[in-house]
Formats: structure tokens, C-alpha cells, sequence
């Protein structure tokens, strides 16, 4: 082996182990860029808590148009879907913490009260059918 073919093996391998070095770089840069992002909040927005709201509303007005409920069960949805809708009101003109927690309660008691019972859909009432046929 000549000097000139040594030289040629020493180049190629170090040509061989830069190439290698640069595809580990390449590849732990990759891989770290795959790390969540600390910046990612799931803090309800009053956006968020609007369109909750008005889910929540619209649960409570079909269980109420369902039938079957009693009139202190319907005077019980009412004050509740009143009180979520000033609660995300008064969120809306004063954003914090503390109105943000209050809108989510007030939220979530409205849902509470609008289950079915028995989880089973409930049969309309009499008056229900009757008012529906009556257009």
C-alpha cells in the first residue's frame, strides 16, 4: 500500500465520519422538534365559554321540549340557564379567574340538571304530543 492510498483510506474515513456525525445532529434535531410545546394552554377562552353556554342552552331547551319534566324541575332549569348566562356575561365584560371559574360552574350545574333521570330518553307527555299535532 502506497502512501497516496493511505492517505486516500484516512480522507474517505474521516469524509465518512463527518457525514455520520452530521446525520446524528440532523436526526436529534429532528426528534427534539417533535417535543410538545410548553406554550400550549387549555385555559378556556370566553370564546369557549360562550359556545359551552349555549350547548349547555340547548340541552336544557330539549329536555324541556322531551316532555316528562315536572314544573319545579322547569322552574329549576330556568333559574340555572339564567344564572350560566349572566355568569358568562359577567365573565365576558370582566375576564379573571375567579368570573372564569364561576361561568364553568354555573355551566356544568346546568348540564347536571338536564339529564334524563334513568339516562333513557323519556316518552313526550300527553300535552306535549297533543300541542306538537296542534299547528
Amino acid at each position: 500500500m502506497s502512501t497516496e492510498d493511505g492517505a486516500r483510506a484516512s480522507a474517505s474515513a474521516t469524509g465518512w465520519s463527518w457525514r455520520f456525525r452530521w446525520r446524528a445532529l440532523a436526526l436529534c434535531g429532528a426528534l427534539a422538534a417533535c417535543q410538545a410545546s410548553p406554550v400550549v394552554s387549555t385555559r378556556p377562552t370566553p370564546h369557549t365559554l360562550v359556545y359551552s353556554y349555549m350547548i349547555a342552552h340547548g340541552m336544557a331547551r330539549g329536555a324541556v321540549m322531551s316532555g316528562g319534566i315536572t314544573p319545579h324541575r322547569l322552574t329549576e332549569i330556568i333559574v340555572l340557564d339564567h344564572a350560566a348566562l349572566l355568569a358568562v356575561a359577567r365573565e365576558e365584560t370582566s375576564p379573571g379567574d375567579s368570573n372564569m371559574q364561576a361561568a364553568n360552574s354555573a355551566i356544568e350545574r346546568l348540564i347536571a340538571v338536564t339529564e334524563p333521570m334513568d339516562g333513557a330518553p323519556s316518552e313526550p307527555s300527553v300535552q306535549t304530543r297533543s300541542a306538537a299535532g296542534a299547528r
